[in-house]
C-alpha cells in the first residue's frame, strides 16, 4: 500500500519563506542590470587633433616598434612612392625610442596575404602584427582640390586597433618630401626626442694662390684636386682641418694645415722654394743656368796648341842641322877693258 505523505515541520515554515523572498530579490536586482555582450571592449576615445601618439616613456627604457608602410598612389610614379617611404623610415629614426622598419612589399600584396579587401585598421593592425610593431605610419599621395599634390599620414595603434592620429600636409616637390614628412610625423608622433644635433654643415672652399706665378699640382688630405692657374685653384670641402699639399717640379714640396669652417672660404698663398742646381744623379729640381765650360774645352784652344807645338817642333829640327863651314879672305877682281864689253853692266862699245 502506498506510503501516506509525511506531514511537514511547522518550524521550517518561516525559515523557507525567508530564503525565498531572498531569493526573490537576488534575481530581482540582476534582472535590472544592463545587458553586456560577451567580451565587450571598451570603445577607443577618437583621435584628439593636435595631440600625437605618445611614444614610450624615455625613462622606463622600453621601445616601440614602428612599421613605415610603402604609400599608395596613383598620381605618382613607383619612383616617389618609394622616396617618400625612405623620407618617413629615415624621419622616424630620429625618435629614439622607436625602432623603425620598411614593409618589405607594397600594401596591396601585404593585404593580399591576410586576404583584405581594404585597408582598414583590422587589415593593417594584421600587417603590423607580422612585423611585431605596436604603431603602423600608413601614407598616401594624392591630388588637392587645388591641384597640387598632398601627403595624406596615419598612425595605427595595433594593440588597441585605432587610427591613433592622422596628418594631411602639402607636398611641393614629390622628388625631395623631407618637410612634408616631417611636419606629418611632427603631427602624428611629436617632436623628435633624441638629443639635440648639431646644424646640417656647409661645405667650405679652399683657395690655393701660387706666388710668383708658374703651375703647380695641389693634393688636399693625399688626393689629387687639379693644377693652379693664374687665378689660383679652387677645392670645395667638407668644415674641418684639411692636410694640403704643393707639388712643383724643380720646388721644394710645401706642405700646411688649412681650417675651413662651414660656409667659409679660405685663401692660403703659397711660395715655393726654389732646389739647389740639377746633379747628376738625378733629381726633380728646376733646369738652371749652366756653368761657363772651361778654356781647355774649347776647340779653338786646342787648335792653337796643335799649331805652336807643331812650329816648336819645326825650330828643334832646323836647329838641329850642322852649319857648313865657310871660308874667309880678301877677294880681288880685275876686268880687262878688252873684254869689258862682255859684262852686261858694262856700258862700253865691244871691240
Amino acid at each position: 500500500m502506498p506510503l501516506a505523505p509525511r506531514p511537514a515541520n511547522p518550524a521550517l515554515r518561516p525559515a523557507v519563506r525567508h530564503l525565498a523572498g531572498a531569493l526573490a530579490m537576488w534575481w530581482l536586482a540582476v534582472a535590472m542590470l544592463p545587458a553586456q555582450p560577451a567580451h565587450a571592449q571598451t570603445p577607443p576615445a577618437p583621435p584628439v587633433a593636435g595631440a600625437p601618439v605618445a611614444a614610450a616613456p624615455a625613462s622606463s627604457g622600453a621601445r616601440q616598434k614602428i612599421l613605415i608602410l610603402r604609400p599608395e598612389s596613383s598620381v605618382v610614379a613607383d619612383a616617389q612612392r618609394l622616396a617618400l617611404a625612405r623620407e618617413v623610415l629615415a624621419q622616424a629614426l630620429h625618435y629614439k625610442n622607436l625602432d623603425a622598419v620598411l614593409s618589405g612589399a607594397d600594401l596591396v600584396e601585404e593585404m593580399f596575404e591576410f586576404e583584405c579587401t581594404e585597408a582598414g585598421v583590422e587589415c593593417i593592425g594584421k600587417i603590423g602584427a607580422k612585423y611585431g610593431a605596436q604603431l603602423v605610419v600608413f601614407s598616401e599621395i594624392t591630388k588637392s582640390t587645388a591641384g597640387g599634390l598632398q601627403v595624406g599620414m596615419r598612425v595605427i595603434d595595433v594593440l588597441q586597433s585605432r587610427v591613433a592620429q592622422s596628418s594631411q600636409q602639402p607636398l611641393d616637390n614629390s622628388d625631395k618630401p623631407m618637410q612634408a614628412v616631417q611636419r606629418g610625423l611632427t603631427v602624428l608622433l611629436g617632436p623628435v626626442d633624441m638629443p639635440a644635433t648639431a646644424e646640417a654643415e656647409t661645405p667650405g672652399v679652399i683657395q690655393i694662390v701660387l706666388q710668383g706665378g708658374g703651375v703647380a699640382l695641389v693634393y688636399i688630405d693625399d688626393k689629387l684636386i687639379g693644377r693652379t692657374s693664374v687665378t689660383g685653384l679652387k677645392a670645395t670641402v667638407a668644415p674641418g682641418t684639411h692636410t694640403v699639399r704643393v707639388v712643383r717640379a724643380g720646388f721644394k714640396e710645401w706642405i700646411g694645415a688649412v681650417l675651413v669652417g662651414s660656409g667659409s672660404a679660405v685663401e692660403r698663398a703659397v711660395q715655393l722654394e726654389q732646389l739647389a742646381d740639377v746633379t747628376p744623379s738625378g733629381g726633380t729640381g728646376a733646369p738652371t743656368k749652366p756653368a761657363d765650360e772651361s778654356i781647355t774645352r774649347k776647340w779653338w784652344f786646342w787648335t792653337l796648341v796643335g799649331g805652336a807645338v807643331t812650329a816648336g817642333l819645326v825650330a828643334v829640327v832646323i836647329a838641329s842641322i850642322p852649319a857648313e863651314k865657310t871660308a874667309t879672305g880678301a877677294a880681288s877682281f880685275l876686268i880687262d877693258d878688252s873684254e869689258a864689253y862682255k859684262d852686261p853692266i858694262f856700258d862700253g862699245v865691244g871691240p
